[in-house]
């Protein structure tokens, strides 16, 4: 049956040539205390896309331990815990390591198919995912190269600059501003009947409505920022009398940022004044995503990276 079982088992052979795709964070863990490797499972456990070692180590580790209940993790002892150091082994020391742990492994057969299937399918996840940084590091390679190019744009100052911008570059800039700049440019962008209503709804959010609707005082250590009360306010007048006809861009946020957003809007409606009434469905309205030309960094305008690979980049 053991013999059956190997041969059933596809080992990585050759198995060193994949040993550069691993990353051991905690080296000799083939030792390791229930502790460190309940540490270790527990990291990225919010994360919308671990790493495949992650992935795969967090797979074996349930099946091993019977549970991820951290204080259960904590607490193994004897085979449990010996399960987790191999599945450590498994999704994170070179193939040398590895084979050591086959070899403990020997007479569970169960158990020893289950490390080659596992170290088989993350050897396949690593190299899809080496291939894909690769790909991400040589499109993202001549990125100063493109903040270097001038801009066909004329004016000393970022806001003469923006005034020259259109819709989308707008709503570029403002999911990338650095509040601790100030809401000048914020200010004239929002009070554009172009603006589209998807980027005045995220300046109003990141302006935080539910604490200037309810008055909350910041902690002393952030007192001058954050503070553009005014400003919230005069958005949330704009949202509520239907100021923005144009609606074209959706907002494509992380979970926790629309959860976020959602509970701000809540928060300033609940107080029912206004002009914090906004309408319904702003932060998950259907749109496109926005083409910018430009974008900006550290307060400097320069052409979008796409904008400038698909138009003014030397082929």
């Amino acid at each position: 049956m053991l013999k059956t079982l190997l041969n059933r088992s596809a080992r990585p052979e050759p198995g060193h040539v994949h040993d550069h795709l691993f990353t051991d964070l905690a080296p000799g863990s083939a030792n390791a205390s229930a502790r460190l490797l309940s540490v270790l499972y527990e990291q990225y456990t919010e994360a919308d896309a671990p790493a495949p070692q992650y992935k795969h180590y967090r797979q074996m580790v349930r099946v091993a331990a019977g549970g991820d209940d951290p204080r259960l993790l904590r607490g193994l002892t004897g085979k449990a815990l010996q399960r987790m150091r191999a599945a450590y082994v498994c999704c994170f020391e070179p193939h040398e390591l590895f084979m050591r742990q086959i070899a403990v492994w020997w007479a569970d057969p169960v158990f020893l198919a289950h490390l080659f299937r596992t170290r088989e399918a993350l050897i396949a996840d690593l190299g899809a995912h080496a291939a894909a940084e690769a790909a991400q590091r040589a499109y993202l390679a001549r990125q100063s190269e493109c903040r270097a190019t001038p801009i066909d744009l004329e004016g000393e100052t970022l806001l003469h600059q923006i005034k020259q911008m259109g819709p989308d570059d707008w709503h570029e800039i403002v999911l990338s501003w650095n509040w601790d700049h100030g809401v000048t440019e914020l200010e004239w962008i929002t009070s554009r009947h172009e603006c589209d209503r998807a980027t005045a709804v995220y300046a109003y959010c990141m302006g935080e409505p539910g604490r200037i609707a309810r008055r909350w005082q910041k902690p002393s250590y952030e007192s001058g920022r954050w503070d553009y009360g005014g400003f919230v306010r005069a958005v949330a007048a704009r949202l509520e009398g239907g100021f923005y006809m144009n609606a074209q861009f959706g907002l494509f946020l992380p979970a926790e940022t629309s959860a976020r957003f959602e509970d701000t809007i809540a928060l300033a409606r609940a107080t029912g004044e206004s002009p914090w009434q906004t309408p319904d469905g702003l932060i998950a309205h259907p749109g496109r995503a926005h083409a910018p030309r430009y974008a900006l960094t550290h307060g400097t305008a320069h052409y979008h990276y796409e904008y400038w690979l698909a138009h003014i980049a030397k082929r």
